[in-house]
């Protein structure tokens, strides 16, 4: 039994920008339209490698090849299992996480 119901995650995701979440971790700049990039928080560089993508609200870094959603984000920097991520993001957007039902 998944421990979210089916949609929860993708509408949590629709509500919270990742560019957002990021930048408050990792300084970004205007890459183009709707792309981001900055230094990479997962492995050490003086070059930029690290984007993000507004419009696909996703990362990735074309240095270590770390790649994800704000969720996966949230969890490679701050060291959180999936469901904990979702937690936290649906605590950062006001969203109440509901309770997994009971099988039995």
């Amino acid at each position: 039994m998944p421990l979210f119901p089916a949609n929860f995650v993708e509408d949590l995701k629709s509500h919270v920008d990742i560019v957002q979440v990021v930048q408050e971790r990792v300084p970004l700049r205007k890459a183009g339209a709707a792309s981001w990039k900055g230094l990479c928080p997962f492995h050490g560089e003086k070059t930029p490698s690290f984007h993000v993508h507004a419009d696909r609200q996703f990362f990735h870094c074309f240095g270590c090849n770390a790649t994800g959603d704000v969720t996966k984000f949230i969890q490679l920097t701050d060291s959180l299992s999936f469901p904990d991520a979702v937690r936290q993001l649906a605590s950062r957007a006001g969203i109440p996480v509901p309770e997994p039902e009971d099988g039995g």
